[in-house]
């Protein structure tokens, strides 16, 4: 499967958060230009490998630094829903959530900079043993509001908190793609019967992004 930088979304995203951008200070027939200029430059399709740059210009930097935050625009106040402290707080308060769930569903908890959680959304329900989810769906998600890090966590109605190929697999795919829009992956939990299992605590994600 391909990952996130070869899809259309990202390249769109970041084309209209490159414009968004440049509309926050000049003229509206000055927009476009600037836009194709940094484009030209800074390619969204190879945007794996310029996000970590730095421009000479001081206003193409500012737009790296804000492509790498995943945010550009100033955003009104959002209700904190939670704050996460670690790994065993939010798993343990998972499993007693997907305690009755019979379907397999998918969960995504967007953290603001000091992890307290600003949207929480089950952004996909499958079958019995089955969950379609793709990356791409779950970080526009994400970008619809100011995210600085995402948590996802899915229950196995089996009961079995041992994941997948599937599970590493996607969890590993929304990791990088999460890296080049700039919103890290913290965790990713499968929730059992009674139990759960965290790949960060597992050492499965390497995320060192510290509260500020």
């Amino acid at each position: 499967m391909t990952c996130l930088s070869e899809q259309n979304l990202p390249m769109t995203r970041i084309h209209e958060l490159t414009e968004q951008y440049f509309a926050t200070f000049l003229a509206k027939d000055a927009v476009q230009a600037a836009a194709q200029a940094f484009e030209r430059a800074f390619p969204p399709g190879e945007a794996h490998r310029w996000l970590d740059q730095s421009a000479k210009d001081p206003l193409w930097n500012g737009l790296l630094i804000a492509l790498r935050c995943g945010q550009l625009l100033p955003h009104r106040s959002r209700i904190v829903l939670g704050q996460i402290y670690g790994s065993e707080q939010i798993g343990t308060g998972l499993a007693n959530d997907f305690a009755t769930f019979e379907q397999e569903r998918l969960l995504l908890l967007c953290l603001d900079t000091k992890n307290q959680i600003i949207r929480r959304r089950v952004v996909f329900q499958g079958t019995l043993n089955s969950c379609p989810a793709h990356p791409r769906e779950i970080l526009q998600d994400a970008l619809s509001t100011a995210t600085a890090r995402i948590v996802i966590a899915h229950n196995h109605p089996s009961g079995d908190v041992t994941p997948s190929k599937k599970d590493v697999a996607f969890t590993k795919r929304l990791q990088m793609a999460g890296e080049i829009v700039g919103i890290p992956l913290l965790d990713s939990f499968v929730i059992g019967a009674n139990d759960y299992f965290s790949f960060a605590e597992q050492g499965l994600i390497n995320c060192n992004t510290d509260s500020e």
